[in-house]
């Protein structure tokens, strides 16, 4: 099934950058990742916190009631990547070079985490990237969109992803699993050059909307 992206966001809501915001577009994006490198993050969508560390960074506690993903952190590719979920190392992740690397964890942490390349980042604009996970157990097509009704994903398959580039806006969206709808979300304020990540969670019968701005780490 076909992932529908529909352009135009931008226009229907409200931007909230102002004039100055041009000067801060070069300290928005991540600095060149060094030769053999790549960006990695973990999503934990269950609601039970799990201590989280990736490589030899800082430990996060990451649940969807609380915080859903850890900040990309550089990892050297060429290197067996090594994530350590409470405590137990799962063994057996690579991570391909220069990529944007997202693992999102299992129900039962000791199996291995599902791997999600990421689209790389788009040119530095004015603009800022919206980028949505269906991780929604049976929702087998997910549509977001905002709270007046107007689409801004559509048809979104289970274990799918999809992006798009939008202006800084005040939004509320609402994600829907067949004719059952989640509860709001109002995002999180933003600015150009952020990337903002959503994750559908839940079930078909009762879906939920999460999301975050995307951070690296130190």
């Amino acid at each position: 099934m076909n992932v529908r992206v529909f352009c135009c966001l931008g226009l229907a809501l409200v931007p909230t950058w102002a004039a100055h915001a041009a000067p801060e577009i070069a300290q928005l994006y991540a600095p060149k990742l060094p030769e053999g490198s790549a960006w990695v993050r973990v999503v934990n969508p269950g609601d039970t916190a799990l201590q989280v560390r990736v490589d030899q960074g800082a430990t996060f506690a990451l649940s969807a009631q609380a915080t859903v993903a850890s900040p990309f952190q550089v990892v050297d590719s060429r290197q067996p990547l090594r994530v350590t979920v409470n405590g137990r190392e799962i063994t057996g992740l690579t991570a391909p070079k220069s990529a944007w690397v997202t693992l999102i964890l299992d129900s039962d942490p000791a199996r291995a985490p599902r791997l999600v390349i990421d689209p790389p980042q788009r040119g530095k604009d004015l603009r800022a990237e919206l980028n949505v996970y269906n991780l929604g157990s049976g929702c087998e097509s997910a549509d977001i969109k905002l709270a007046n009704g107007a689409v801004v994903f559509s048809q979104v398959p289970f274990h799918g992803q999809a992006q798009r580039t939008i202006n800084p806006v005040q939004a509320t969206l609402v994600a829907s699993c067949n004719e059952t709808s989640s509860l709001p979300l109002k995002l999180a304020p933003f600015k150009a050059g952020d990337r903002y990540s959503l994750f559908l969670i839940g079930s078909r019968k009762a879906p939920r909307l999460i999301g975050l701005v995307d951070e690296s780490a130190p």
